[in-house]
């Protein structure tokens, strides 16, 4: 509060040399808002020699960080040259260093994000060669440590002291044990899931009453998004102790159909349709010979039943969706071509005679 009556104080006695003050402050920021993107490109440019692409410059990690500095360090200057009293000066400074350390561990936490080219080197020196998933829970990992050591350095820079919050926390033990028990059950089965590794980023799964595609996998919950495009969040815990369906990995797909014919069907046309639809299927290049099975299987209430079973090497959803559309024009096919009749559910009503 004394802050901001000091600085109200400053502006109710505003001079002709403040005013000129103010107005070279607001030079020295919109001078520094203009170039900071030239400083930021410089500086990365002074380390990365060897780039010549402007855009991979400007994707590197600390561009984005480095053009905000500029700003700040703008603003900061421009401040200064307003002649505020010392305590309001003072505390102005503490905040300009807290945004520097927050804008270095931005730029850190940028350079282990899993996309970018320096995380990629990294994994390269220590000659890893985990999944996308995996690199991505350590990068989030390592993220999440950059922010709580620059956590640290803030709550020490705003002058807590930071052992009275360490014993405030060793009398408080037990309570946030409790708090999280389940927090850190779903960081344990999170890093259950990248080493046991059931599904990664991509795969469609089913979990229960749940399908859909992961999209991410965090420290407590993996992010999948299901066929109406809803976002399904569960808990990393739940995830290890349910059973867990991964339809990519699947190296074939099965395809069933039941043809119910007509009761008065003559035999040498049911056995002369079976052995027709043997040969198409064998003929086939995606259908995995051993496993066709066409048989005679029952004679229902509605008509004779004839089971069609096989294994396809498609197992992409919709390329799977079109090649069973195919089968089924040429089997519809061979059935017209054969004179014979599909079958219907029917039921039989008797009328009684008074």
């Amino acid at each position: 509060m004394d802050f901001i009556n000091e600085i109200l104080n400053f502006f109710k006695g505003i001079t002709l040399e403040n005013v000129i003050d103010i107005g070279i402050g607001l030079a020295i920021i919109v001078i520094f808002k203009i170039f900071s993107s030239l400083f930021a490109y410089i500086i990365i440019k002074m380390f990365k020699f060897k780039v010549k692409d402007k855009k991979k410059i400007k994707e590197n990690g600390f561009y984005k960080p480095l053009k905000t500095f500029f700003l700040i360090l703008g603003i900061y200057f421009g401040i200064m040259c307003l002649k505020l009293p010392n305590n309001v000066f003072g505390t102005i400074t503490k905040i300009f260093r807290i945004c520097i350390i927050l804008l270095l561990a931005k730029g850190f936490a940028n350079l282990f994000d899993s996309s970018s080219d320096t995380f990629a080197k990294l994994r390269e020196k220590l000659h890893f060669k985990g999944t996308d998933t995996t690199v991505n829970f350590f990068s989030k990992i390592a993220k999440a440590l950059i922010y709580i050591i620059a956590g640290f350095i803030v709550i020490a820079e705003i002058g807590y002291d930071l052992s009275g919050l360490v014993a405030g926390l060793g009398i408080s033990s037990v309570v946030i044990a409790l708090a999280a028990q389940d927090i850190a059950k779903s960081f344990l089965a999170g890093i259950s899931i990248i080493s046991d590794r059931p599904f990664n980023i991509g795969d469609s799964i089913i979990v229960g009453t749940f399908s859909g595609t992961v999209e991410d996998i965090t420290f407590r919950t993996t992010r999948i998004r299901d066929a109406e495009n809803q976002v399904i969040i569960l808990p990393n815990s739940m995830l290890t102790t349910a059973n867990i369906t991964n339809t990519t990995k699947r190296e074939i797909r099965r395809y069933y159909l039941l043809l119910t014919l007509e009761l008065d069907t003559p035999l040498d046309k049911i056995s002369n349709l079976t052995e027709n639809i043997k040969l198409a299927l064998n003929t086939h290049p995606n259908i995995i010979k051993d496993t066709i099975k066409v048989f005679f299987d029952n004679i229902s209430q509605n008509g004779i039943d004839i089971s069609i079973n096989f294994n396809t090497d498609i197992v992409d959803t919709i390329e799977f969706m079109k090649f069973k559309e195919t089968i089924n024009y040429t089997l519809l096919d061979m059935i017209n071509q054969a004179d014979i009749r599909l079958a219907y559910s029917s039921q039989s009503i008797y009328l009684k005679k008074d």
